[in-house]
């Protein structure tokens, strides 16, 4: 689907334990123009929800039942990991009118995969979806990374370029 219809039709998912301001990046969803996405992550909400549980044991199994999902727009976890504002995470809901009429073939996940001992992505946002952190940037009246940033920027970016050569 992401092939034929670029990221417009495609958003990172992220799972959130309620009790928590984590959020970690657990995969991307994909669907048709016809399907919104709500339906596309209702329809999904099972095994994306198990995925979220299994790829995070401790963080998230706890909670698995009641974990709360959130969508960014598509290939924007650059953007998230430099905090910047104009990036507000979207809760998703388990129960949609029509999710159920939703074909298999209008949808899909990717789930996150974790190699060589990686940590995983996650960012601190707060209950409404806005980063926490103030944006990272090179001007200098903005604040330079920390160095855990800078390695998990670089974390993610390595993925990215494992994930491209896939594909």
């Amino acid at each position: 689907i992401k092939t034929v219809a670029g990221k417009d039709l495609t958003n990172d998912v992220y799972a959130r334990d309620p009790k928590t301001d984590t959020f970690w990046f657990i995969g991307k969803v994909a669907r048709v123009s016809d399907i919104s996405l709500e339906k596309a992550i209702a329809r999904q909400w099972s095994m994306i929800e198990e995925h979220s549980a299994r790829l995070r044991p401790s963080e998230l199994y706890p909670t698995w039942g009641s974990l709360q999902l959130w969508v960014a727009p598509g290939d924007s976890e650059m953007d998230v990991a430099y905090c910047k504002p104009e990036i507000q995470f979207i809760q998703m809901f388990r129960d949609v009118d029509d999710a159920t009429a939703v074909r298999n073939v209008e949808v899909g996940f990717a789930g996150e995969l974790y190699e060589n001992d990686e940590e995983g992505f996650r960012t601190i946002r707060t209950a409404d979806g806005m980063a926490i952190k103030p944006e990272i940037g090179a001007q200098g009246d903005q604040r330079q990374p920390s160095e855990a940033e800078l390695d998990e920027m670089m974390e993610m970016l390595n993925s990215q370029v494992v994930s491209n050569e896939d594909q």
